[in-house]
Formats: structure tokens, C-alpha cells, sequence
């Protein structure tokens, strides 16, 4: 049987990890470039503790042995992995990376963005799964944000998804001084989980359920993420929204191009209700221009497709309706019947 260290090993590694390479973040121009490229060079030196992953093969190896950690501890945080000789190296390497933490704040994993440009060299990479780290469970900046939630701050909460560390980072520079409360949380490199909102409703416990928006990449796979999160989110307690960015875009970029305020007011512009978002998509594939509307088969199909979205958000049928209408070119009233002959 493998011998796995105990918990409280791994944590401390991957702690120890994180200070030293934030200590390499001071020393390396091109970590610290990346950062002022993304807009949150903010971040360094704060809680957020971005760092940077020297290039070479064992430094923090090196350094972690030196601090009494042992190589297999160090296997066993995915800190380190071997190797096709069968030598040990570091996992991460020349890398700006993030720390991933729980709910209690404790650094369970990191998620790196290369700087190497090497072709055969993935552009973001996790930690691998290890006791402590799961990434269908884990939502980087949870835990620091609910942490340093003020007590007495009132404003209302939006839980914000978006893909990237940089993007959280991002989010929450441009929202300091915002009505809402924001807590940008990022999925970093998998899709979106039941265990993540199973993560995010322990993590909220106590209070009100807020809306849960989707910030996504103006680009085909932000839309192809859209489509595959949506279904997961139907249970959601509140409200479900989705911003879709300019094309090309995500929140840094909106950050380093427009100012925090700016930015913050073209995704907040671009909030809608998701169910909306979902039926305009389904519109645009069906090509209202070419259908054929006086066919009565061309309706039952059209009413077909876009039943779910009433099915998913009841409360919202006079918005979608309305918007179906206007898309279609149809009466309102023929677009209720419609919907409602389907659903009965």
C-alpha cells in the first residue's frame, strides 16, 4: 500500500510553496510584466500571492527538502513529479502562478500560466489531483474572499464565474468601490461542477441566495460554455445571469484597456437573465429570416426549441415570450399559445 503523508503535511508544503514563490515573483521581470500586462499587478505582495515558478528543474525542491520536507510529502502535494529517468523535479517551472485555497484559507493547489513559449508546453497547468486537491472542487479565491468579507458590509453579494485566476483578480479590482458586493471566483482549466455549487452554497450558507453570473470569453468556447454549464445550473437557488464580453476579451483585458470603472460597467452592461441569453442563441441557429412561419410544422418545431427555456425559468415567460415575438416577427399571443401547447 502507497504511503500517503498526513493532511496537515500537505498543507504545510503547499504553504511553504506559495511563500517561496512569491519570495521568485520580486526577482523575475518577466513574471512581474505578465502581471502589469493582465492589470493586477496590484496583486503582488497582497493576499492574492501570485508568484512565479523559477525555470529550472528542482529549485523548489530544492528549497522544500531544505525546510524538512520529505521527497515523497512533496509527490503527494503535487509539488513535484517524476520524471521518465526516475528523478524527481518540480511539477511547476517558469511559471507565474496563483494559489488555490479552501475554505479555511489553506493553500491546497496552484494553478500556473507558462512563460516559456515552448510549443510543447501546455499555456495553463493545475496541480494534479492529490488528497487536499480536487479541481472539480475547488474555486480559486473562494476562501480569501469570503475570509476578508467585512462583518458589517451590507451590500448585496453576486457570486461572479469566470475562467481564469487573472479574470477573478480582475473582477475584483474594477468592483472595490461597487453597489454589489462581488466574489469573482474562477474555475481555472475544468468545467464548471455540481461540486462546485455545491461548494459555493456551503460556502454562502446563512444568508439569502444571490445571483450566480457567468463571465465568459468572447469567443467560441466561452459560447460552447455557456451551452455546456447552463444545465447545471437550473438548481441554482437564485438568479442565473451571463455576460458574453466583446469578442476576443475577458475581464484583464477589459481591465488593462479601459480602467477599472469602465471595465466594470461593460460586463456589468452585458448582464442578462440566462435563460434570455439561452433563447437568443436558439433563435439565432433556427435563422428566423429564412423560416417559413405560416407552416404550421415550421411553428410546432420552433415551439419545441424554445419551450425549454420556458420550462427553466418560468418567471421570466413574459420577458422571453416578448423576445421570442420580436425575433420571430410573430404576435405575442401566437408565441404564449404556442409555448403553452407545448409544455401541456
Amino acid at each position: 500500500m502507497e504511503f500517503v503523508p498526513a493532511t496537515s503535511r500537505l498543507l504545510a508544503a503547499n504553504r511553504a510553496a506559495a511563500a517561496y514563490y512569491a519570495a521568485q515573483l520580486r526577482r523575475v521581470g518577466a513574471a512581474q510584466r505578465y502581471l502589469v500586462e493582465r492589470g493586477i499587478e496590484a496583486a503582488a505582495g497582497s493576499w492574492w500571492q501570485p508568484g512565479y515558478a523559477p525555470g529550472g528543474w528542482t529549485a523548489l525542491l530544492d528549497r522544500l527538502t531544505g525546510l524538512g520536507f520529505t521527497p515523497q510529502e512533496l509527490l503527494s502535494a503535487g509539488l513535484a513529479r517524476q520524471a521518465r529517468t526516475g528523478r524527481l523535479v518540480d511539477y511547476l517551472h517558469h511559471r507565474v502562478v496563483f494559489p488555490i485555497h479552501d475554505l479555511r484559507c489553506n493553500v491546497i493547489g496552484f494553478t500556473g500560466r507558462d512563460l516559456s513559449g515552448r510549443p510543447d508546453a501546455p499555456k495553463y497547468l493545475n496541480t494534479p489531483t492529490t488528497v487536499v486537491y480536487h479541481k472539480a472542487e475547488a474555486l480559486f479565491g473562494l476562501g480569501p474572499l469570503l475570509a476578508r468579507r467585512r462583518r458589517r458590509d451590507r451590500r448585496p453579494v453576486r457570486v461572479v464565474v469566470v475562467e481564469g485566476a487573472a479574470d477573478a483578480i480582475a473582477v475584483h479590482r474594477m468592483a472595490h468601490d461597487h453597489a454589489e458586493l462581488l466574489l469573482p471566483v474562477a474555475l481555472c482549466g475544468i468545467v464548471l461542477t455540481e461540486q462546485h455549487l455545491r461548494l459555493l452554497t456551503t460556502a454562502l450558507a446563512g444568508a439569502p441566495a444571490p445571483p450566480l453570473t457567468l463571465v465568459l470569453d468572447g469567443d467560441e468556447a466561452g459560447r460552447q460554455a455557456f451551452e455546456r454549464w447552463l444545465p447545471l445550473l437550473h438548481g441554482w437557488p437564485g438568479a442565473v445571469e451571463t455576460a458574453t464580453l466583446p469578442d476576443g476579451s475577458d475581464p484583464a483585458d477589459l481591465l488593462v484597456r479601459l480602467g477599472p470603472e469602465s471595465a466594470l460597467r461593460t460586463v456589468l452592461d452585458r448582464v442578462r437573465p440566462a435563460q434570455l441569453a439561452r433563447l437568443d442563441r436558439i433563435l439565432d441557429r433556427l435563422d428566423p429570416a429564412v423560416l417559413d412561419l405560416w407552416e404550421p410544422e415550421t411553428r410546432v418545431r420552433v415551439w419545441r426549441a424554445i419551450t425549454p427555456c420556458f420550462r427553466a425559468d418560468p418567471r421570466r415567460g413574459a420577458d422571453l415570450a416578448a423576445l421570442a415575438s420580436a425575433r420571430l416577427g410573430l404576435p405575442l399571443a401566437d408565441v404564449m399559445s404556442g409555448v403553452v401547447n407545448e409544455i401541456a
